[in-house]
């Protein structure tokens, strides 16, 4: 059994039906499940790679197994190679090298629903940029224009909770003006996700943003975006988008 089996299998001995049931009822996007819960698979990776010291072997053989669990159908192995990415990995290789490979993982279409997305997005780059700063923040926000509406999408939720001081609002801002403009539900509320942080440090940029690209709004984006508006401005932002 290989290292990948060997982990699936460890996962397999959690699974829970009933779970299951609930994640893709939940989830949607046709993604398979075992119903395994995320700390579980957290520990398990922990013990996995202790105990074949995994870390005795060359980072770039880590990034391949690493990568590889996302080529499987199940959720919980996709998310396998996001921690792995996390705990092990993401600060000892190349920020280059890695959102190369990351890349492929997109033009194979190994992720396909929001779940996934943004585990990568919140797990994986959103540390890379904290680690390796602006540059690599421009190298993440350059995947805006990917065909693949997942790729799009996190060149955006990369940025949450991550902009407390408004140093990566001008990037934010650059990426929502060309997702807002495209049709796919998610593409729109990656948007308002991060018009809604950015109104907590200055409201009067999601103003703009929303006057800007008003007929792009979908009802469910604005109202993400305007959250934290007072109930006045609520009103007043609605009608823009349902004139």
């Amino acid at each position: 059994m290989n290292l990948q089996e060997k982990l699936k299998s460890r996962l397999e001995k959690h699974a829970d039906k009933k779970r299951k049931l609930w994640f893709e009822n939940y989830i949607k996007h046709n993604t398979k499940y075992r119903g395994v819960q995320l700390p579980t698979i957290r520990n398990e990776l922990k013990e996995w790679y202790s105990e074949e010291n995994i870390s005795q072997i060359p980072l770039s053989e880590q990034l391949d197994l690493a990568l590889s669990f996302f080529a499987e159908d199940y959720a919980e192995d996709k998310f396998s190679g996001i921690l792995f990415l996390q705990l092990f990995l993401y600060n000892k290789i190349d920020y280059e090298i890695l959102l190369s490979r990351l890349e492929t993982i997109f033009e194979q279409d190994y992720i396909y629903d929001w779940s996934v997305c943004d585990w990568l997005s919140t797990r994986v780059l959103r540390n890379m940029i904290k680690f390796n700063g602006i540059e690599c923040a421009n190298a993440i926000t350059a995947w805006n224009i990917a065909k693949n509406v997942w790729q799009a999408r996190c060149s955006v939720v990369a940025f949450t909770n991550i902009n407390k001081d408004g140093q990566y609002t001008p990037l934010i801002l650059k990426s929502n003006a060309i997702l807002i403009q495209r049709e796919e539900r998610f593409a729109k509320t990656a948007v308002g996700w991060l018009l809604r942080e950015i109104s907590k440090l200055d409201q009067g940029i999601v103003v703009d943003f929303i006057t800007e690209f008003r007929q792009y709004f979908s009802k469910e984006c604005l109202e993400n975006s305007i959250k934290y508006f007072d109930k006045d401005e609520k009103l007043e932002l609605r009608k823009l988008i349902n004139n």
